[in-house]
């Protein structure tokens, strides 16, 4: 039998190792998304999930059509948004068109709207009625460039200046009026901060909250994932052959990220969550959007992530309610991050600030820990009503 050259093992695992990243650093959401239909060849599509609601059917049909047990939501309307490159953008709205704020949730990195399905549903519920807990007002999700039913722009607007741009044709498009809470998990996160950074003049009047989860204002480059420091110095060596390989030989990245399938299930798993009893379908409900995510796109948006810098969006956020929250055991995004945005908000004279750390949780705290992430939101949403 012929044995690989050593070439090709480098490539391979440099390619398996970016891939795992991607994975980790907030991977996108379910089996349907291999399958994907692109928003600008054929215009609107349903996002992959939350699936339609299925309450009223069988148990052994909603355990089929549900793998999560979600109970899903459904849109209530959906759009096509263009993006200034001329991206169309997946839009989704929940929620009563007239409500008097609107919530909008912004997804991370190989991830879709669809990571936020817990939030959807139980953020939905509680904010559908004025009560005691929240305020009326509406969801919007939509899927960034390039990830879940949204279309994909060029390389060089693989940016999270981009993604902050597009952040904005959302809002022009679907929220043209009333105020606004934004949450970003991730990369959402540091799309919500890039935007601070750009439109300081938004934060106030028009946004009046925020909120950051598992994210990060810059740093990113010595990102260790966990490893030991051996492993380390490997991976920065492969990444950068790895991601040509993927710009440029996507057709054989695509065959080595099939053929490691396993390695990259183990990365989720080991990367993404922090217990030991995570169920076996929310690790396949992550895994398997890898497949979603073309590896291109992986490739063209890990640099932007790894170097990007938004300190200058400190002093925007410090006139309005910030949520930060975190999972102890976040290996992609570790604790210190959060740690540091809570600080330097504090000393830019931030008022407003709540930090929630959720133990024995890691980079996908929105999916290991929904309810936390779910009430931490509501009282985010709670707080910016009341200023």
């Amino acid at each position: 039998m012929k044995h690989p050259q050593p070439r090709t093992v480098g490539l391979v695992g440099g390619l398996v190792g970016l891939a795992a990243a991607g994975t980790a650093v907030g991977v996108a959401a379910t089996r349907a998304a291999s399958s994907r239909v692109r928003a600008d060849k054929v215009g609107p599509v349903p996002g992959a999930l939350p699936l339609p609601d299925i309450t009223d059917q069988p148990a052994e049909v909603q355990r089929a059509e549900d793998p999560l047990g979600t109970g899903s939501r459904p849109a209530d309307r959906t759009a096509l948004v263009p993006a200034s490159d001329g991206v169309l953008l997946h839009v989704e709205e929940v929620g009563p068109r007239d409500a008097p704020l609107t919530v909008v949730l912004v997804h991370g990195y190989t991830l879709s709207m669809a990571s936020w399905t817990f939030q959807r549903r139980d953020l939905a519920r509680e904010l559908a009625t004025a009560n005691g807990h929240a305020p009326r007002a509406r969801i919007v999700l939509y899927d960034q460039r390039g990830h879940g039913a949204s279309g994909r722009g060029d390389a060089e607007h693989s940016t999270v200046d981009q993604l902050a741009q597009d952040l904005v044709s959302v809002l022009d498009a679907r929220v043209p009026r009333g105020p606004v809470v934004l949450v970003g998990h991730s990369m959402g996160g540091m799309t919500v901060l890039q935007l601070a950074a750009r439109r300081p003049d938004l934060f106030g009047d028009r946004v009046v909250g925020v909120g950051l989860v598992s994210t990060s204002a810059g740093g990113l480059e010595d990102l260790d994932l966990g490893l030991p420091g051996v492993l380390t110095r490997v991976r920065a060596a492969v990444f950068p052959v790895a991601g040509f390989v993927m710009r440029h030989r996507p057709t054989f990245a695509e065959w080595v990220r099939r053929s490691a399938a396993d390695v990259v299930s183990w990365a989720t798993r080991a990367l993404s969550f922090a217990g030991e009893d995570v169920d076996p379908r929310l690790v396949d409900y992550v895994d398997a959007m890898i497949g979603g995510t073309p590896v291109e796109v992986i490739a063209e948006f890990y640099p932007a992530i790894v170097g990007l810098d938004a300190e200058a969006a400190i002093e925007p956020l410090a006139h309005v309610p910030v949520l930060v929250l975190t999972g102890d055991e976040d290996k992609l995004i570790p604790q210190g991050h959060s740690d540091r945005l809570v600080a330097e908000l504090t000393a830019a004279g931030a008022r407003d600030v709540r930090y929630r750390v959720v133990p024995h949780s890691g980079h996908l705290v929105l999916l290991e820990h929904p309810d936390e992430v779910t009430g931490a939101i509501t009282e985010l949403v709670r707080r910016a009503v009341a200023r």
